[in-house]
């Protein structure tokens, strides 16, 4: 599917997507949402998210709030029992096994339409292995085809790979997804706000083909404000804002027909 359909049809139905992320990435997670044509419900609270699912169209859970775990489990089960997507973005499961065994444990009983993260968490996931220091992947890391196909037919989801080269797969094809840019390492939040656009695709259509069309926006967004950042002169908020700024321009039709009048 184009771009434009994609996006015309967010518009049409403005999905609403409750995120249950970190802390450090709420704002931009929610601005990303916004850019889209979609509608970002924030809430965690434990005795509200049932209720709040329910009247959402698609759910994610971020490990980096593992604060609201009992949440992200209530949340899930509702999400599941109304046929609405879930996306978990694993972040810190390969440094940290208790991390690690709560991400598992809501991957068996939420069972995710897609799961978002870097090569060394998606590792994690497959050898329930502690496997790096930090959030961010090893230098030159990589995964194989095979481990790949087997962790998503283990769990029956589509899986992204975040990397030099994107990989989304279904456990029986695997997508390459090129693009992208390295500024997205000198900011914070850049995979939190992929996995959420995925969630806004995935409430249009739920196949591994708007996975892979929502990694592709991702890219080339990134592509094209990083060349603005750099004819700006600009640093890392600069890209951060561009990012916001043209993801808009991309996804609502009034600023792209306000662009061509000029």
């Amino acid at each position: 599917m184009a771009w434009a359909d994609i996006f015309s049809k967010i518009a049409e139905k403005k999905p609403i997507i409750h995120c249950i992320t970190n802390i450090v990435t709420v704002n931009d997670c929610a601005n990303v949402l916004l850019a889209i044509g979609a509608s970002p419900v924030m809430a965690h609270h434990e005795m509200e998210v049932k209720e709040i699912t329910s009247g959402s169209d698609a759910l994610v859970c971020n490990m980096g709030a593992i604060e609201n775990f009992e949440a992200m489990l209530i949340a899930g089960r509702k999400a599941n029992s109304l046929g609405h997507p879930v996306v978990i973005d694993p972040v810190g499961v390969a440094s940290s096994s208790y991390r690690r065994s709560l991400c598992l444990k809501l991957i068996e009983e939420c069972h995710p339409t897609c799961i978002r993260g870097n090569v060394s968490e998606i590792k994690a996931l497959a050898l329930d292995e502690t496997i790096s220091k930090g959030v961010d992947a090893k230098n030159g890391e990589s995964i194989s085809d095979d481990m790949l196909k087997k962790l998503a037919k283990k769990y029956n989801t589509i899986i992204v790979v975040s990397g030099e080269t994107d990989l989304v797969s279904d456990g029986e094809s695997i997508y390459e997804v090129h693009g992208g840019t390295p500024f997205f390492k000198g900011i914070t939040g850049g995979g939190c706000m992929s996995t959420v656009i995925i969630a806004g695709f995935l409430a249009i259509e739920r196949n591994i083909e708007s996975v892979a069309a929502a990694v592709r926006t991702v890219n080339y967004v990134g592509e094209n404000a990083a060349k603005a950042t750099v004819n700006g002169a600009g640093g890392s908020m600069t890209f951060k804002n561009e990012f916001i700024n043209l993801l808009s321009i991309l996804a609502n039709p009034s600023f792209r027909s306000r662009k061509k009048r000029r």
